[in-house]
């Protein structure tokens, strides 16, 4: 387990700024960070909305923090010291969820001192990191130029988050889109 700390990564800035055409493993591999990434948001949101409709889980705050810190702490501990293989796909799949639920969890509080303040930006927030990573993941399956990986990365959250908006005007009706 240890073999983790030993691990050296180099780091190219020169790779990161390359505009040549992505192999398929990559594309692969970001599909599945990205599908990965957006499937978490699930336990996270599960967990979150637990904390809401439970009083029980609201008498417990501090509790629920440092269970949560915890629990966070050792999954992303977990998944950075375990090497990946097929072997331990799952287990480290697994630790991911325990880290998003566990996050959901020790957001939960600030989520309902935002929802006393104002309910409508915990949707919105939501329904934008949906958006960002289903575009993310779209955009990973359909390209392989990295240039437009990088241009339709800005331009599909964008269009997205402004799709989103105008969809929620239908029913929120907001003068300040029209000031």
């Amino acid at each position: 387990m240890m073999q983790g700390f030993a691990r050296t990564r180099s780091f190219n800035l020169g790779g990161l700024l390359a505009l040549n055409d992505i192999d398929e493993n990559v594309q692969v591999q970001l599909k599945n960070f990205y599908s990965t990434l957006s499937i978490g948001l699930i336990p996270s949101c599960v967990a979150a909305y637990a904390f809401q409709l439970s009083s029980h889980l609201q008498s417990m705050v501090t509790t629920l923090m440092v269970v949560s810190f915890i629990a966070s702490l050792g999954s992303s501990l977990y998944i950075y010291l375990t090497r990946h293989n097929r072997e331990t796909i799952n287990t480290r799949l697994a630790a991911f969820f325990v880290f998003a639920l566990s996050t959901g969890l020790g957001m939960a509080p600030f989520l309902h001192v935002v929802s006393v303040i104002n309910p409508d930006t915990i949707p919105t927030a939501f329904l934008g990191a949906v958006m960002i990573f289903v575009s993310f993941t779209l955009l990973a399956l359909l390209t392989r130029k990295r240039y437009y990986l990088f241009l339709g990365a800005a331009l599909m959250s964008a269009i997205s988050m402004l799709t989103t908006f105008s969809f929620m005007n239908l029913f929120i009706r907001s003068p300040a889109i029209y000031q």
